[in-house]
């Protein structure tokens, strides 16, 4: 146990410090998507909103020049707005559901190295207090 991490001697807490360290050093890799999924989550309705507005902009742009007599011209503006704010949040609801899914997953598995870390550290001082006795 001794040769574990490079750490000689009695000296707990800088066993304690170590682990810590491979710990806080590994945790940016376990979580390292958790960001990017959540960024898409939260873009995704915002397109579909500029999406929505460009549709509606199309549709009062054709009732100025045409009027509302054919509706015909209208429905072109309204479908492109419903279908991308379908679309936002046809992508945005799984990536939600993804993004809690892995962002709690990640979080559990630091927290049980935390405490795997605890416990080898218990385990350690006891092997110690046992030397000593």
């Amino acid at each position: 146990m001794e040769a574990y991490l490079g750490h000689k001697g009695n000296n707990l807490e800088d066993l304690e410090a170590k682990l810590d360290e491979v710990i806080l050093r590994n945790a940016p890799s376990i979580e390292r998507f958790v960001g990017s999924i959540k960024l898409f989550a939260s873009v995704a309705p915002l397109l579909g909103l500029l999406g929505t507005v460009m549709g509606m902009i199309g549709t009062f742009q054709a009732i100025t020049l045409f009027g509302t007599g054919d509706p015909k011209l209208m429905a072109g503006g309204i479908s492109e707005a419903l279908v991308t704010t379908m679309l936002g949040l046809v992508v945005a609801i799984p990536l939600l559901f993804f993004y809690t899914l892995v962002h709690s997953k990640s979080r559990r598995l630091v927290q049980t190295l935390e405490e795997q870390s605890a416990g080898f550290i218990a385990r350690y001082q006891e092997k110690l207090h046992a030397a000593d006795s």
